[in-house]
């Protein structure tokens, strides 16, 4: 059978685009062949950096003589990758563009020329080698990179990424930016602010687009979570938090580095240029999250190394969270089981490489000098706050939920009260029967949820006392929560499902602060939380039917408690208790319960004693 040609890839582009990287990348996913630099294809490179590469290149060397040192290496470079074994992926760093582009360039700075002169000149300076270059365009699959869409912007950028940079220099860079634009879009990149990772997943889908077999990254759609510290600051804590309450999967970046090193056969993976270890650092979780699909989240530990640690952003860019895990010496020594000289002898190793300097850098530092309870709550605030979506609740009037006249007086009054400036509430919504037009007189309690800060509370206390005659015998059934407890999800399962469902606008609200907005809890995390409130419904519905006397109304609440969250965790949603009990039945092939609880208090026991039987009946091993 015969194999497929060669095929040869050209990553193009001005000057500190990325052009190397890109094609490093490349190489390392795949194994893939990197022709080298021009300079190994042409003998006379040598005697030009000898002469020093700019004076010859701009002054010395007669014009011919630079084309033809230039268009005889891209055309030795191109020939090499055509004569790769079958199925090579062959990459070079710059293709046929790059070379009209450089002669374009070179001729408007050395004959001071405008654009279009120093077209025509190139054209007639590689007019001897057309049809070869020709030839060579024809093999290649080439993609260009630019900086940005302006070419003045793309020659600033460029420029900027120079230690020293020479008027001649500068001018050449102009001509070379503007000689790219305009650009195809279906073989251009622009990178802009784009992270490294993010243009390489852009250049692959653009050569699949070509025929190339490549595929994007994996690792841009992922979520990366790098700690940083030094000893005993709590990295491991963290990492543990983060795997077992948020699913993080959770990885050594020293595992990773040893990992590519035994992959690409590197002896001291320690000894490269820190970009080079990000880059094997990236592309080995990279492999590990294709290989692990159903994985989103990740956290690599620890990260010792400031070079490193800023390589890693430019590669991943959004994807990727620095977290800097900060205590004091004196903390961290107490914590060290070896003593504090061996914390302080770690730090040393540490310092050197720059692990403290990561603080300087790192997105989110947690101060972890005081307590377990209050790392794991940043932590979670952290990924609430990445992973939870903010809406801005939906607000209607007290008059429109349809409540009995001295409720909604009630509630009325409380919006005057605790909405005043000052320590004011940030949200009061009606939630439960009253909410959704289901409320019983003489049945339903009046559920109030207020988000405030603790500054509030007082004036909350005191609007109750002065309200609660106008409750009229009515139980009010009063939720206080902080905006900081829904913002990292320290809520109970009923109350992150009255939270999502405001957030997402099913339920309304009497108020919201201006410019206030909500968290939105992801359904996973809500059934999860959900699942485990299951055996304190069934305990609490247990001990009720228990009861010498039983409470009929407290029973049917529970039972239909129990019920949402049996029904939520098989995807369903329903939110009035009759609604609930009445798709339960139907799921468990029960008969159907009361129509109305009050009316028939035996019918309402039996039918929360089925849903305890059923509940219970899901706990025994399979026969």
């Amino acid at each position: 059978m015969r194999m497929a040609p060669a095929v040869a890839v050209a990553v193009s582009g001005p000057d500190n685009v990325g052009k190397s990287t890109q094609a490093r990348l490349l190489e390392r996913r795949y194994l893939a062949h990197n022709l080298g630099p021009l300079d190994d294809y042409d003998p006379r490179w040598r005697h030009a950096k000898r002469q020093g590469l700019a004076a010859w290149w701009f002054q010395m060397a007669p014009l011919r003589e630079v084309v033809d040192v230039l268009a005889c290496s891209y055309l030795a470079r191109s020939s090499a990758a055509q004569a790769c074994p079958p199925g090579t992926l062959a990459l070079l760093d710059r293709g046929m563009t790059m070379l009209e582009a450089s002669v374009v360039a070179t001729v408007a700075v050395r004959e001071q020329a405008d654009h279009a002169v120093a077209m025509e000149r190139a054209g007639q300076l590689l007019g001897p080698y057309a049809s070869d270059i020709a030839r060579a365009q024809r093999v290649e699959r080439e993609l260009l990179l630019l900086h940005a869409t302006d070419p003045r912007r793309g020659a600033h950028v460029a420029l900027s990424r120079e230690q020293t940079v020479t008027a001649m220099y500068s001018r050449y860079q102009h001509a070379l930016n503007e000689h790219l634009h305009p650009v195809s879009h279906d073989t251009t990149i622009v990178a802009g602010d784009l992270s490294i990772m993010a243009v390489h997943a852009d250049l692959c889908t653009k050569l699949r687009q070509q025929s190339v077999a490549v595929s994007p990254p994996a690792i841009n759609d992922r979520w990366t979570v790098a700690l940083g510290g030094l000893s005993e600051c709590g990295k491991s804590s963290a990492g543990d938090h983060l795997q077992h309450e948020h699913g993080f999967n959770r990885l050594k970046i020293g595992y990773l580095l040893e990992c590519a090193a035994a992959r690409h056969r590197i002896t001291d993976v320690y000894a490269l240029p820190a970009a080079e270890q990000a880059e094997l650092l990236v592309l080995e979780l990279d492999r590990y999250a294709t290989a692990h699909h159903y994985q989103h989240q990740f956290s690599i530990e620890s990260l010792h190394s400031f070079d490193l640690t800023r390589e890693l952003g430019k590669l991943l860019g959004e994807a990727l969270t620095l977290v800097y895990l900060d205590a004091s010496t004196e903390v961290r020594c107490q914590r060290g089981t070896q003593g504090p000289d061996d914390v302080i002898e770690r730090d040393k190793t540490k310092r050197a490489r720059g692990a403290h300097r990561v603080r300087d850098i790192a997105d989110v530092v947690v101060d972890n000098g005081r307590s377990h309870t209050e790392l794991v709550h940043a932590l979670d605030r952290l990924v609430r706050c990445r992973l939870w979506q903010a809406h801005r609740p939906r607000v209607v009037p007290a008059a429109e939920l349809g409540l009995p006249d001295h409720l909604t007086d009630f509630l009325e009054f409380m919006l005057r009260a605790v909405t005043v400036p000052g320590d004011a509430a940030t949200l009061i919504a009606v939630t439960g029967s009253g909410a959704r037009g289901k409320y019983l007189q003489g049945w339903s309690d009046l559920d109030v949820l207020i988000v405030a800060a603790p500054p509030a509370l007082p004036s909350i206390g005191t609007a109750l006392r002065d309200a609660r005659t106008r409750l009229d015998g009515v139980k009010l059934g009063l939720t206080v929560v902080t905006p900081a407890e829904c913002q990292a999800g320290a809520l109970t399962s009923r109350l992150l499902y009255t939270i999502a469902s405001i957030a997402s606008g099913a339920l309304p609200v009497l108020w919201a602060a201006p410019g206030f907005h909500l968290p939105q809890p992801d359904p996973d995390t809500v059934i999860a939380r959900t699942r485990r409130d299951g055996a304190t419904a069934a305990m609490d519905l247990r001990r009720l039917l228990l009861r010498d006397s039983v409470d009929v109304r407290a029973v049917y609440k529970v039972a239909a408690l129990l019920a949402k969250i049996v029904l939520r965790c098989e995807g369903r949603t329903h939110h009035g208790d009759a609604d609930a009990l009445d798709a339960f039945t139907k799921l468990a092939h029960l008969p159907a319960g009361p129509l109305d609880p009050r009316l028939d208090p035996t019918a309402t026991i039996a039918l929360a004693e089925q849903v305890m039987t059923w509940w219970l009946h899901t706990l025994e091993p399979t026969p």
